[in-house]
């Protein structure tokens, strides 16, 4: 069995997993090492991989490394090639194009992933890595208009129905949803016109508002990550 740990900017998520398929998933933002120490004594782990793109945890990295066999992104060979320096790029990113890479070798792809914030990832069809771009996430954009807006409360964030505004409500879900869905788009038309046949992912926990929005994408699930850890995991066995 694998141990595969996601940190994140918001929170932090761990899975159990063997073939691809998840056994168990947690999502917690606290205690993580007591969690991590439980699933040791619970379950067979043999392997272990993690993705954090918070502060570094060297007691979390010791604890994976004493009790299974641990690969890192920073350090352990990618089954891509990557032009950059250890640390310019965050693990989120290496571990979505490792994914990208399992499931369409030699195939130019764009992953964006929307999360806390939006990143924008190539993995050409030589199995080369290229960064792209990062902008605000939904989240992020509701709360600073809240922030700065002094009349402008927090608002859950809805897909509109149309382009009509009726109320504030509206007008900021109008601007935010659909200013987010023209940013993604534009980027993929720019992309697009650079490799040809691009395959484009969309992952992320806040991808669900535009599931089935955006056209001629493949919408995945927000543990893209955990696919690429795996995938991290047994190509360096």
């Amino acid at each position: 069995m694998n141990l595969l740990i996601d940190i994140g900017n918001s929170n932090s998520k761990i899975a159990i997993t063997k073939d691809y398929t998840i056994l168990k998933e947690i999502h917690s933002s606290s205690k993580l090492i007591k969690k991590i120490k439980e699933l040791f004594s619970n379950y067979k782990i043999t392997h272990s991989s993690l993705s954090n793109v918070s502060s570094p945890n060297t007691e979390l990295i010791e604890l994976l490394k004493t009790n299974s066999y641990f690969f890192d992104l920073k350090n352990d060979h990618l089954p891509f090639k990557n032009p950059y320096k250890q640390g310019l790029v965050g693990d989120d990113r290496l571990a979505l194009v490792c994914a990208a890479h399992k499931d369409y070798p030699n195939v130019n792809t764009l992953i964006i992933d929307v999360g806390t914030c939006i990143t924008y990832d190539i993995k050409t069809k030589n199995n080369e890595y290229l960064a792209g771009g990062i902008s605000a996430g939904i989240d992020l954009r509701y709360d600073s208009i809240s922030q700065r807006a002094f009349l402008i409360k927090k608002i859950n964030p809805s897909y509109p129905k149309n382009l009509k505004a009726f109320d504030t409500e509206s007008s900021v879900n109008i601007g935010t949803m659909l200013g987010t869905q023209l940013e993604i788009e534009g980027f993929i038309k720019k992309y697009s016109s650079e490799y040809a046949n691009l395959k484009v992912i969309i992952t992320g926990g806040d991808s669900i508002y535009l599931s089935g929005k955006i056209k001629n994408t493949i919408f995945t699930t927000s543990n893209y990550v955990f696919k690429g850890l795996e995938y991290l995991i047994e190509t360096n066995k």
